[in-house]
């Protein structure tokens, strides 16, 4: 899998939860906002291209473990999806519900 490629599986995947998504080629790495609210990343790094994903804090922590859980390193497109959806999930439960309805009735088509 290339950087391209895995930009286009997170910006299918989030689709309007992701704003500004950015490609970084040469590091093989997205970044975008999530929800107006966390900053996520991801790359294909390392000698043999795994998979790897972290919400990035304001004081340069980063979360990579998400209630419990920590991402697959695995780098198919399979693995990648079900990574965003743990991501996904572990976003929607830490914002409030009056918050998540008022973004998905803005931004939900």
């Amino acid at each position: 899998m290339n950087a391209l490629e895995l930009y286009s599986i997170v910006v299918d995947h989030f689709n309007y939860k992701a704003t500004v998504p950015y490609l970084n080629r040469e590091e093989k790495e997205v970044t975008c906002t999530l929800y107006e609210s966390f900053i996520f990343r991801c790359n294909l790094g390392g000698r043999y291209g795994t998979f790897g994903g972290k919400i990035l804090m304001t004081d340069g922590n980063h979360i990579t473990t998400f209630f419990g859980k920590s991402l697959s390193l695995n780098s198919d497109q399979a693995s990648i999806i079900n990574n965003l959806e743990i991501v996904d999930n572990f976003c929607r439960l830490k914002l409030p519900d009056k918050f998540l309805a008022a973004y998905d009735e803005a931004y939900k088509n």
